[in-house]
């Protein structure tokens, strides 16, 4: 899907704000002359590239001095640097980046773009009460710094909040606390304060925690959020489209935290999902779009908050390659009582070692597949990522694979087909590989995410 697909998409859809994990040429050209707001990110490897300030003035040329007609917000330095939830390793260098990357703004005449930073919760003690939030002692100088540096030029501080993963860690997996609507028995008060559900106190716990360092009254954006649709427990469409419209009502509502009332610009993470993504933190990771894989919606969501069935407007011009899947060859069935299982499960982990195999994972929507299915699963999954190659042998599986033309999914599982990817990403300067499109912030209300897997600039792409 080329570029300009991908902004009429989000133009279609009314989403006026955008965040982009690092961005190619042609990304950010599709961009301009639009009323879309973009926050761009500098990838945590590129701060370790930065070493000077004459280093980031040059990105900002390169990215943004380039790109006259873009309208560019934010700038947020590295990907929760500080996060080792998602991270094999800290970024502490993103810490000067981030002043320095003020400065080169403000050197360029660009002083209304802001620079910023953001965190995974993960950076707070574990704690259950707002009133109790503290930054993690390890991390609390650099913490310090960077929301001194960010007070200094007026500019808000992101927190990620993911609500199925932080009540599976906090609240014994009530998922209940996860939604907005108040259900949950896990409700409580804190001082004079009740909180009811989990979004509203890993807020107040972060905003207590930055007024303990010496940074209260920051603007606080959440800079992602979002419920996974696969490869976890809980996690799945109904379930997301239930917290969607929750938190679209949220939003829209105004009406803040028991700590902080009125409004708060939130970025929904995100629009499609990404088959890319590291599986160390699970697989569910990849499963955040509210686009599937194709460009379609994956459920009704109001983007205005008003609680209305409505349908999001689906990606145009999309071309899947042929209805072709490749599954285990029946004729080989009386084998799997002959020949040790391993040999097949060596096949299953040949296939998804590249390919995305989440589905099949215990919670996934696939996990109730016969062992067969579960092959056959994983094969397509392989077939379809090398884009249906018959030339090197993607449906071979040392003779076990088989190609065929009807389509092998149950009521609760979908073997997918491969789309075309369209276009090739042009990477100049510092740019690079676009990890993602994503996000919105308070008037849209929402956004997304776009994504660039290798060579591939699409919506979900497995190529």
């Amino acid at each position: 899907m080329i570029p300009s697909m991908v902004v009429d998409l989000l133009m279609q859809n009314k989403i006026n704000y955008v965040k982009l994990f690092s961005a190619s040429d042609n990304v950010l050209e599709a961009f301009s002359m639009t009323d879309i707001g973009l926050e761009i990110t500098m990838p945590n490897q590129s701060t370790q590239k930065m070493k000077t300030q004459a280093d980031v003035n040059e990105w900002v040329v390169q990215i943004i001095v380039r790109h006259p007609n873009v309208h560019f917000m934010y700038v947020c330095i590295g990907t929760q640097p500080l996060s080792t939830r998602f991270f094999n390793q800290t970024y502490p260098e993103a810490i000067q980046v981030l002043d320095w990357m003020q400065q080169a703004l403000n050197l360029m005449n660009k002083s209304e773009i802001k620079a910023t930073m953001s965190h995974f919760t993960d950076v707070l003690i574990p704690a259950k009460k707002p009133s109790e939030g503290a930054f993690r002692k390890d991390l609390e100088p650099n913490i310090t710094k960077s929301c001194q540096i960010l007070q200094s030029y007026n500019a808000p501080i992101g927190v990620v909040i993911f609500p199925l993963v932080n009540v599976n860690d906090l609240f014994n997996g009530d998922t209940e606390f996860a939604f907005l609507e108040n259900n949950s028995t896990s409700v409580f008060k804190d001082g004079d304060k009740t909180y009811s559900n989990v979004i509203e106190v890993m807020y107040d716990m972060f905003d207590v925690a930055l007024e303990k360092v010496g940074c209260p009254n920051m603007t606080i954006i959440i800079d992602a959020i979002g419920w996974p649709t696969d490869g976890i427990k809980d996690g799945n469409i109904p379930n997301a489209q239930r917290f969607y419209q929750g938190l679209a009502k949220f939003v829209a509502s105004k009406k803040g935290t028991p700590r902080r009332p009125g409004p708060i610009d939130v970025y929904i993470h995100n629009l499609s999902d990404e088959n890319k993504i590291n599986k160390n933190a699970g697989s569910f990771m990849r499963h955040w779009g509210i686009y599937k894989f194709d460009g379609q919606p994956k459920f009704n969501f109001d983007l205005q908050g008003l609680g209305r069935d409505v349908k999001l407007v689906p990606a145009i011009g999309i071309t899947h390659m042929p209805k072709r899947w490749c599954i285990f060859n029946d004729r080989y069935t009386s084998d799997i009582g002959k020949i040790a299982y391993n040999v097949f499960d060596d096949e299953v982990k040949y296939a998804c070692d590249t390919a995305d195999c989440t589905a099949l994972d215990p919670g996934g929507s696939c996990s109730n597949l016969t062992y067969i299915q579960r092959l056959s699963y994983a094969f397509n999954m392989g077939f379809q990522k090398a884009a249906q190659s018959v030339y090197n042998k993607s449906c071979y599986y040392n003779g076990y694979g088989k190609i065929v033309s009807n389509d092998p999914s149950t009521p609760s599982c979908t073997f997918p087909v491969e789309i075309l990817a369209a276009e090739i990403p042009n990477f100049t300067g510092y740019a690079q590989s676009l990890a993602h499109v994503l996000k919105p912030s308070s008037i849209s209300l929402m956004t997304a995410v776009v994504q660039m897997l290798y060579i591939c600039f699409t919506l979900m792409c497995t190529c």
